[in-house]
């Protein structure tokens, strides 16, 4: 068995105990995937000693591991991250639709999985922080939770450049996140 460890992305004080585990759900290359998604001080992923992240064909073979490893994962149902929509977006120029909440549940997904692993796939923060607040404040979430009832619900305006930009970004963040997985095969109990 592979030996995992949860990456030091934690500063400070912070210990183990603060440290909640879940299960992360995607959909990849028409296949379901899962990992281990951390949150505490910094949101990240569980890695393995050799710093990739396991991946898992099925939910029950990452609880399993967690069991294996004495991780509690918190008792919730996963929600998917549609990356195979992602990518259909990306690899489409002429669509001019833009998902907000799939687009920035896989960019936080890859955020978090660069955070752990010590990469940083969206590098330029400066060129990207305004398309983040876009796909934040233009998702379901932000517009039925943070909108005082009084305002129009937000629908983002994109700017002809502002979708290349989106695309090279999740790009990035989809090629940084496929390099980082390390499939873990299905062991029979």
């Amino acid at each position: 068995m592979q030996s995992i460890k949860m990456y030091a992305v934690f500063k400070g004080a912070a210990s183990a105990m603060d440290v909640s585990y879940f299960v992360l759900w995607y959909k990849l290359n028409g296949a379901d995937g899962y990992l281990v998604w951390t949150s505490g001080v910094e949101d990240g992923v569980l890695l393995d000693s050799a710093g990739r992240v396991p991946g898992f064909a099925s939910e029950a073979d990452v609880r399993r591991h967690a069991d294996e490893l004495g991780l509690e994962l918190v008792d919730e149902e996963p929600t998917v991250h549609e990356l195979d929509c992602v990518l259909a977006w990306i690899d489409d120029a002429g669509n001019t639709t833009v998902d907000c909440d799939k687009l920035l549940a896989a960019w936080n997904l890859f955020d978090d999985v660069s955070r752990s692993v010590g990469g940083s796939y969206d590098a330029d923060k400066a060129a990207t922080q305004g398309l983040y607040m876009k796909l934040f404040y233009g998702g379901d979430t932000a517009n039925s939770v943070c909108r005082p009832e009084d305002e129009a619900v937000y629908c983002p305006v994109w700017s002809e450049e502002e979708p290349a930009v989106l695309r090279s970004t999740l790009r990035a963040g989809l090629s940084m996140f496929v390099n980082t997985l390390m499939p873990v095969p299905a062991r029979r109990r």
